[in-house]
């Protein structure tokens, strides 16, 4: 991947590039790989455009831009809670739950969403060295599992 040029520096909390390289694997990840949405009915339901999402999409770093706060928000609804979630876990903030959705998880749910991500670090730890190419995945599967054990820990309450 090429280095993006920027004309200001970005001293923000979370960085203009971490924040397209979420979203860009959102959807990547959504409409590639698992294939539940294609990017047009990413749009409809969201309300983004099929062309900025083709822009956040992109693996060009020419053709890629940043979505306002509104539009990411869109889009994680559409992509579930999961998604929002991840997008939380990329602020440094535990899980979220839909209004509606009990409080509390039991003791086994948090087990069991534990136990895929721990799994892709174990398969890229496989090798006893981490690959390049391997970043990404555990970075993403690492911030899946503090969402999960985050309300267990101490610094569980002050989130």
């Amino acid at each position: 991947m090429t280095e993006r040029n920027n004309a200001a520096e970005d001293r923000t909390i979370v960085a203009r590039d971490r924040v397209i390289d979420w979203l860009r694997f959102e959807l990547h990840r959504a409409v590639h790989v698992e294939r539940r949405f294609t990017v047009k009915e990413i749009g409809e339901r969201s309300g983004v455009s099929v062309r900025r999402l083709t822009s956040y999409i992109s693996s060009n770093c020419s053709e890629q831009r940043e979505a306002m706060l509104s539009a990411a928000l869109s889009i994680a609804v559409v992509l579930g809670t999961d998604t929002i979630n991840r997008m939380l876990a990329l602020v440094g903030y535990g899980g979220a739950t839909p209004l509606d959705e009990a409080d509390e998880k039991q003791p086994m749910q948090v087990v069991a969403g534990v136990m895929a991500p721990l799994n892709v670090i174990v398969q890229a730890a496989a090798n006893n060295r981490w690959d390049p190419d391997e970043k990404d995945p555990v970075r993403e599967a690492a911030d899946l599992i503090i969402t999960h054990v985050l309300p267990l820990s101490s610094h569980g309450d002050a989130v």
